[in-house]
């Protein structure tokens, strides 16, 4: 009898799970500082749930994160990437403590994806490995490489900018799938 009712109360579990899953996903997906990101993926014609996706892959929301490279807040961008960034736009009182205020380094960083598909022609696997490895980096594998803009993950000398495109396109489908609603579901 007992079997009987832990078999029921564990089918139960899993038909709640199965109905909610895109609740549950949302636990490990979330879409926080969302006016920030919204505002800048806005500005910079972006997709938001990329930006989730790479802040996902970056910090895991941590505002206060700082990479042992020297990368900090949310989409970890090094002091010197960020006094380019301020250049850029034109902020003259740029400090590399700015990097931690979530305002400032979702502007910066919606800036700098920008620029980067600007810069690759919209190739996200050459966005996405500038973003990591270097637009410098990336500008060599391209000029080594015979296929103009497109970027064989599989054969980039960096084994952390591999993992990290792969990464970051595994979050950006599973934001899509989670949050983006279909068209089907607008006509019911």
């Amino acid at each position: 009898m007992i079997k009987r009712i832990i078999k029921f109360v564990l089918i139960i579990f899993i038909f709640i799970l199965i109905v909610n899953h895109k609740t549950v996903l949302k636990r490990f997906y979330p879409v926080y500082f969302e006016e920030k990101v919204s505002k800048y993926s806005q500005k910079y014609d972006l997709d938001p749930y990329l930006v989730y996706s790479l802040i996902r892959a970056e910090s895991k929301f941590n505002p206060s994160a700082k990479s042992n490279k020297g990368a900090l807040g949310l989409m970890q961008i090094t002091p010197s990437t960020g006094a380019y960034i301020a250049k850029l736009i034109g902020d003259s009182d740029f400090k590399s403590e700015m990097l931690y205020d979530p305002e400032i380094n979702i502007k910066y960083g919606c800036f700098y994806l920008a620029k980067l598909f600007d810069s690759f022609n919209g190739n996200i696997d050459c966005v996405l490995a500038a973003y990591n490895g270097g637009e410098g980096n990336v500008r060599k594998w391209l000029k080594e490489g015979k296929d103009g803009f497109n970027l064989k993950i599989e054969e980039l000398p960096f084994d952390e900018t591999r993992k990290y495109i792969i990464k970051v396109k595994r979050n950006y489908k599973i934001y899509n799938y989670i949050y983006k609603i279909k068209a089907f579901y607008l006509f019911l």
